[in-house]
């Protein structure tokens, strides 16, 4: 069977009919979809099409407008249109889209697809409005002045929350590759190593194992570990036998991402401190708990209440998370996000980052990031790699 990025194009045309049924029933002639890199925010055309923009988002001047970028045109009724930039696509993983059209200058594509198709004065639903380029919606509004871009997010993403069995295989398979990569992190980490040895051993080996790209592997050791987004991902910094190590690692296999947190100590736990170690088994408890709270029917803020409450009950208050993570598909991070007091409800078949971490900034964190699956009754965890390395 013809496939794109693992995904069946028979799984492609099938979304595509979901979505128009959606547009149909809202009363919107179109959805126009925006994506952006691969490595960035593909989803909403990656989702409808297959097509991963391969080039970097690049600056609008003269004729390369949207560069990095790719726009899908789905009509209520009939056949889609994808706008890709001159760095091309993959034909023979695009096959269910017969109207596929390259061109550097997006905006003239875009304007020319929406009057070819009598929506040059429409409402059109959009999807990907914080990844659309101001400058090309100015241009767009320029060339089209009675077109309307109406938010139409909600369509896509009742969608994209609920994966199929596809879906689910590849974030599997994608967790499973993050594993080998934090294994080969373990393999490194010793006294007198740096953090670039360790980032660059699990990289190799998230590679090796299949990975499309990792998109980068932080290794945050001593007091960097109580830091959340330390630039770069890894320094020349040496390790030392008692540093705490936060190690996050982000990449994709066929599209579908992989983010998996998880965090150690140089040289094993005997060297921890008293306190360190009921810290790092405080964080410990946070995702256990919130684990087991990510059920059908709970809310997302029942999750993060659980995490915040084995905080609390392990003695640090203080540090309560009020977050606790994430959904994963076609991108790092989706919607949902796992926020203190959220009311939707989770549903069988959502695929969530469950990470309730704890920090003391310039001292000391805990990372512990599990990838579940959420069914109808106890959540699949697909993380196997341990979560206690201490």
């Amino acid at each position: 069977m013809e496939t794109t990025g693992g995904i069946t194009q028979d799984e492609i045309r099938a979304r595509i009919a979901r979505l128009q049924a959606a547009l149909r029933q809202r009363g919107l002639p179109a959805l126009l979809a925006v994506g952006s890199s691969f490595y960035d925010r593909p989803g909403p055309v990656a989702y409808l099409t297959g097509h991963f923009p391969p080039f970097p988002n690049s600056v609008f001047s003269g004729p390369a407008r949207g560069l990095g970028h790719a726009l899908a045109l789905v009509p209520a009724d009939g056949e889609p249109t994808l706008l890709v930039d001159g760095r091309g696509y993959r034909r023979d993983l695009i096959t269910a889209l017969p109207d596929i059209r390259l061109d550097n200058d997006l905006v003239a594509a875009l304007a020319g697809a929406l009057r070819e198709r009598g929506l040059a004065t429409a409402t059109v639903g959009l999807a990907g409005e914080d990844i659309l380029p101001l400058a090309l919606y100015r241009d767009l509004a320029a060339a089209l002045p009675q077109l309307t871009l109406q938010r139409a997010e909600d369509l896509l993403h009742r969608l994209r929350s609920i994966k199929s069995p596809d879906e689910q295989r590849l974030l599997r398979r994608a967790a499973e590759i993050a594993g080998v990569g934090l294994r080969a992190v373990m393999d490194t980490i010793r006294p007198g190593a740096t953090e670039q040895e360790v980032c660059a051993a699990g990289t190799a080996a998230a590679l090796a194992a299949g990975a499309d790209f990792v998109r980068y592997l932080r290794v945050h050791s001593g007091p960097w570990s109580g830091g959340g987004s330390r630039w770069p991902q890894a320094t020349e910094r040496v390790m030392q036998a008692g540093d705490v190590v936060v190690l996050d690692i982000i990449g994709a296999y066929r599209g579908y991402a992989f983010d998996v947190n998880r965090t150690t100590v140089v040289g094993g736990g005997a060297a921890l401190a008293d306190e360190d170690r009921r810290f790092l088994e405080a964080g410990h408890a946070a995702t256990e708990a919130a684990v087991t709270a990510t059920r059908a029917g709970a809310t997302l803020g029942a999750v993060v209440e659980a995490g915040r409450r084995a905080v609390i009950d392990a003695g640090f208050p203080a540090l309560a998370p009020s977050g606790a993570g994430h959904a994963i598909g076609l991108e790092t991070v989706e919607e949902p996000y796992l926020s203190a007091g959220g009311a939707e409800e989770l549903r069988p078949g959502m695929v969530l980052c469950v990470e309730p971490s704890i920090a003391i900034p310039g001292r000391i964190g805990c990372a512990i990031e599990q990838e579940i699956i959420v069914t109808d009754g106890a959540p699949e965890v697909i993380t196997g790699f341990p979560t206690r390395l201490w």
